[in-house]
């Protein structure tokens, strides 16, 4: 893989100063399309497989940006969230191998970010019912986007990760009301990359 992130001291100095340490987002909420991701590509992301060069650009991106990711991720105490919402589109998959993996990893991700009381989900939920409606977020078309972005929101994120370009990243700049960093994995990643030497 290799961890030699930067090639000259002054494009390290850079990115330093565009995406400082104290704004790393902690408390990251996963869009149901990069848990999807990061169980079909596990291998790539968690096992450091080199992915298939015939990937889609975009796809070979964000699956090389995730491997990145959760490497540091697995070292620093951050928050990664989801919420019922993205177990409950889980649960649609319809091949029921990939359903059941995805059902297992996503409910390891439900315990891991039980960190919070009950009480948070709960609100998470009230949130999210008065929010898919109301003009916050009005800019994502689709109701189940708005939801997801509402339970982020609820469960207190500070980042909204997701792969989504044609919606929800597309619209991010509609969302600016809203207290969430709206990221595709690249750019999660642009935030960690000056700082990663610090976990690995």
């Amino acid at each position: 893989m290799g961890y030699a992130l930067y090639r000259t001291v002054e494009q390290h100095g850079v990115d330093c100063a565009a995406f400082p340490f104290d704004a790393i987002p902690r408390r990251v909420f996963l869009d149901t399309n990069i848990v999807n991701c990061l169980v079909k590509w596990s291998e790539c992301v968690f096992e450091h497989h080199t992915a298939p060069l015939d990937l889609e650009p975009a796809l070979r991106n964000d699956i090389d940006s995730l491997r990145h990711l959760f490497l540091v991720v697995s070292r620093a105490s951050w928050d990664i969230v989801v919420s019922e919402k993205v177990v409950d589109e889980l649960a649609q998959t319809p091949n029921e191998r990939l359903r059941e993996h995805l059902l297992d990893y996503g409910g390891e991700l439900m315990g891991y970010c039980r960190s919070r009381p009950d009480e948070t989900g709960r609100y998470a939920r009230d949130l999210a019912r008065r929010l898919v409606d109301s003009p916050f977020l009005a800019a994502l078309p689709d109701r189940s986007d708005r939801e997801l972005v509402a339970h982020a929101l609820g469960l207190e994120c500070d980042a909204f990760c997701t792969r989504d370009r044609k919606s929800i990243h597309r619209r991010k700049e509609r969302l600016r009301g809203i207290p969430l960093r709206i990221l595709t994995p690249a750019e999660w990643w642009q935030h960690i990359k000056p700082w990663a030497a610090l976990w690995i």
